[in-house]
């Protein structure tokens, strides 16, 4: 009985001071892994440091373009230190050919002015972003439209009226002009942009620790800069504001300025 006893005693010593993370998420181009973990002093992407929040939560993504190897270093209380490699492959991306009115593949010299400013105020709002340490994104994720009808996926290269321009960095949702526009999870509006030459109408949310999701071509925006923003919420309605073929909902992703496929986000299913 007495070394039964101890056995237990043993058994829980080892089970206490056992180190565990848990991982959400996809290590490939255009990734999203979160990971939460009890006692978690650091956390680094090769030379990276990431953000942990008061729960243990911290976030990494992956490039569209991303290759190679990554190490993520975890390093506890304890002074013990996880090692976990990843070896993100090469995806193969379609193309997409689409024909726009000619001012938005070729902008004339008159509009170099507007789209620079809108630029830079899109470049002031991105600077905020990474100063919420909070994993605001836990509260999980949900479709930014009812009607979940995807027309163009992420990383596609796009043929402009038959010239290469930029890769889609996001997902088009087909759509009515004036349908609901949910936020995909908790957030903090960065900037509520109103008539950008590209964008149109948008919004960008920063759910903490450099994720981003923003919300083009809206017909109609519902909230301001600033206030926080609850999972699920209405934010905007569906327009075709700014560069679009038709109403439609893009929703794009970022960690940081790493562009993420926000697929990666939707289908993700989380526990608190």
């Amino acid at each position: 009985m007495k070394r039964v006893f101890l056995l237990l005693i043993v058994c829980l010593s080892i089970s206490m001071n056992a180190q565990e993370i848990k991982f959400y998420g996809e290590a490939a181009q255009g990734g999203i892994v979160i990971g939460k973990g009890e006692k978690l002093v650091s956390a680094t992407l090769n030379n990276t440091k990431l953000q942990i929040d008061k729960n243990g939560v911290f976030l990494f993504g992956f490039d569209r373009n991303a290759t190679g190897k990554y190490l993520l270093k975890v390093r506890f209380k304890n002074k013990k230190t996880e090692i976990y490699e990843y070896i993100i492959e090469k995806k193969e991306y379609e193309k997409q050919h689409l024909r726009l009115a000619s001012k938005y593949v070729t902008p004339p010299k008159k509009l170099e002015r507007r789209i620079r400013h809108e630029a830079q105020l899109m470049k002031s709002a991105r600077a905020k972003v990474g100063k919420v340490k909070d994993a605001l994104f836990m509260e999980g994720f949900v479709y930014p439209v009812d009607s979940v009808d995807i027309r163009s996926t992420f990383g596609l290269q796009r043929i402009l009226n038959g010239k290469p321009s930029n890769v889609h960095n996001g997902l088009d949702f087909g759509g009515v002009e004036g349908d609901s526009i949910r936020a995909i999870t908790d957030g903090i509006v960065r900037i509520a942009g109103k008539n950008f030459f590209y964008n149109g109408n948008f919004i960008l949310l920063d759910h903490g620790q450099g994720l981003t999701s923003v919300y083009l071509h809206m017909s109609k925006i519902l909230v301001t800069d600033n206030p926080k923003v609850k999972k699920g919420s209405a934010i905007g309605l569906i327009g075709e504001t700014g560069r679009a073929t038709g109403p439609h909902l893009h929703l794009g992703v970022q960690w940081y300025k790493k562009r993420i496929d926000p697929m990666s986000l939707l289908e993700m299913r989380l526990e608190k």
